[in-house]
């Protein structure tokens, strides 16, 4: 009874030990990406507020449609109205975001290309 009592705690020991694997630990994901930024501005209205707020508009590579992006989302990058860029940027997807915050972040990596309408 003993013996089957020791080996039913190892068991079970193992188990949790297994189950607290470190690399089953949520991970912020990171990876190189191409944005695309519009010469045009857009809006959003942020939750919880009424009036609308002036932004960016990017697009990924590969994707379709711009999508609007606070001016200071892009860390490192100052935009400028009636250019439009192709930036590389680290993209992070946070795996445990804050409450009050977007899940994604973005860091410039290099300014690609810079135009004005007008080129």
């Amino acid at each position: 009874m003993k013996a089957r009592l020791l080996l039913l705690v190892l068991l079970f020991g193992n188990l949790v030990l297994i189950g607290c694997n470190k690399d089953d630990m949520l991970k912020d994901r990171v990876e190189t990406i191409t944005l695309y930024v519009s010469p045009q501005t857009g809006s959003y209205q942020p939750w919880g507020s009424e009036q609308p707020v002036e932004c960016m508009l990017v697009k990924e590579a590969g994707e379709t449609d711009y999508q609007p992006l606070a001016f200071g989302a892009i860390a490192g990058f100052t935009y400028e109205k009636g250019y439009a860029y192709t930036l590389s940027v680290e993209k992070t997807t946070l795996a445990n975001p804050p409450a009050d915050a977007s899940s994604v972040t973005y860091k410039l990596l290099q300014i690609i290309e810079k135009t004005s309408p007008t080129e």
